[in-house]
């Protein structure tokens, strides 16, 4: 299972990604006339935007609770249609977007040991096509990870992803005074992860964090050595206390417990 939901997200990744792909090959065409743009690239994509993960506070209400497949093991695909219970109540609209949600383990700060929430996985997107007085109707649009009965759903928001310029490290770099935080969570069930790889940090707007922010990612290497830079990463969503950052750049395999510290 774990290999089957590797390959839908990379998969639906890259669907989700050639979307994009047209509009954002227009803009560097007009962007590579001025010198300042010419190595911009897509920071944010629309895989990081729909197919990541971040920390949920509060537990939907919402959740799928029959398929037209039958049975609450089948995985679900992109045009399958699942019900949704007590709809009405909860404010759905024929024709509304939903995001599927996978709703993972709690997840703690790395000094206080708080419980920030738990992770949700986002796992694609669906659309109500029938609305009734105790149920709705949704077809699935796009997935980008395995999607089976009992999952819960949240109102879809369209995002924009971002252009702009990867701006690196220096391994030399010293930590300074500056804000900084832990990597707490990792993408899947990696112990370390590189380029293009997702990741949870314990910094989020409460301390000023915004989606688009580049940090500096540092570890601590032999007793009593000063701590090294090791790597280059992007904001991707900004909750209240935790966020999710996405690997730019790194000489070495980013892991849970690394300092991250704001540029």
């Amino acid at each position: 299972m774990k290999k089957t939901s590797a390959y839908l997200v990379l998969f639906s990744g890259l669907i989700f990604f050639s979307a994009i792909v047209p509009a954002q090959e227009a803009v560097q065409a007009q962007l590579g006339k001025d010198k300042t743009f010419q190595n911009a690239f897509a920071l944010i994509s629309e895989a990081d935007l729909y197919c990541s993960f971040f920390i949920l506070e509060d537990i939907p209400r919402l959740r799928i609770t029959a398929s037209e497949k039958g049975g609450e093991k089948s995985l679900l695909a992109d045009y399958d249609l699942f019900y949704i219970g007590k709809a009405a109540a909860a404010g759905l609209k024929e024709g509304q977007l939903v995001m599927v949600l996978e709703i993972g383990q709690k997840i703690s700060s790395s000094g206080s040991k708080k419980i920030l929430g738990s992770v949700a996985f986002k796992r694609g997107r669906a659309r109500v096509v029938r609305l009734e007085k105790e149920m709705a109707a949704a077809r699935l649009e796009k997935t980008c990870g395995p999607i089976m009965v009992g999952d819960f759903l949240v109102p879809f928001e369209e995002k924009e992803g971002l252009l702009g310029k990867d701006l690196g490290f220096d391994a030399s770099t010293r930590q300074d005074e500056a804000l900084t935080g832990r990597i707490i969570f990792l993408d899947g069930k990696f112990t370390q992860i590189g380029p293009g790889q997702w990741a949870l940090i314990d910094l989020g707007e409460e301390d000023g964090i915004q989606v688009g922010r580049q940090l500096t990612v540092f570890r601590q290497g032999e007793k009593d050595l000063p701590l090294v830079a090791v790597g280059n990463v992007i904001v991707i969503y900004a909750g209240r206390s935790a966020s999710t950052i996405k690997v730019l750049s790194a000489k070495d395999a980013v892991k849970i417990g690394d300092i991250v510290q704001v540029k």
